[in-house]
């Protein structure tokens, strides 16, 4: 829309301001609406279906060769034909089975599970005194020669 300046007062001006925006507003709400229809319509698969009935048959018959399995084909069972098979397959040796270790077994494990963990148990236990026998010998140090402890 197009304004034009016109020589009205500003009451008059603003009056047919007022109007031009009424219009717009009706302009715009049929609009809108109309908008909403029509894309509620092309959301429908039942318009498709009315307005292009043959493009919906190709589809859904196309659709439904890709989603329907394949018949599976019989081959015959005569010797001659398995034999023939059996040259393609590759041969799969099954891997041995791990030995199962006796109840015997089992319990050495245990146990030197265990005495390795006590061994750990007991390393720590004398590195910590270690440490903790030299940390006290720094302080006495320390504390003979007039420097305050830290």
């Amino acid at each position: 829309m197009a304004t034009t300046v016109s020589t009205d007062s500003p009451a008059q001006n603003a009056d047919r301001l007022r109007a031009e925006m009424r219009q717009i507003r009706r302009e715009l709400g049929s609009e809108v609406e109309e908008l909403v229809e029509h894309a509620e319509r092309l959301m429908d698969w039942r318009y498709y279906v009315n307005r292009y009935p043959w493009a919906v048959m190709g589809a859904a018959t196309l659709l439904g060769y890709f989603v329907v399995p394949h018949r599976t084909v019989m081959l015959p069972t005569d010797e001659h034909t398995l034999s023939r098979l059996a040259e393609r397959i590759p041969v799969m040796m099954p891997k041995p089975e791990p030995k199962r270790s006796s109840w015997v077994g089992s319990l050495m494990n245990m146990a030197a599970g265990m005495a390795w963990k006590a061994a750990l148990a007991y390393a720590t236990q004398q590195v910590g005194k270690v440490l903790g026998d030299q940390a006290s010998a720094t302080q006495k140090q320390e504390f003979h020669h007039g420097q305050p402890t830290r």
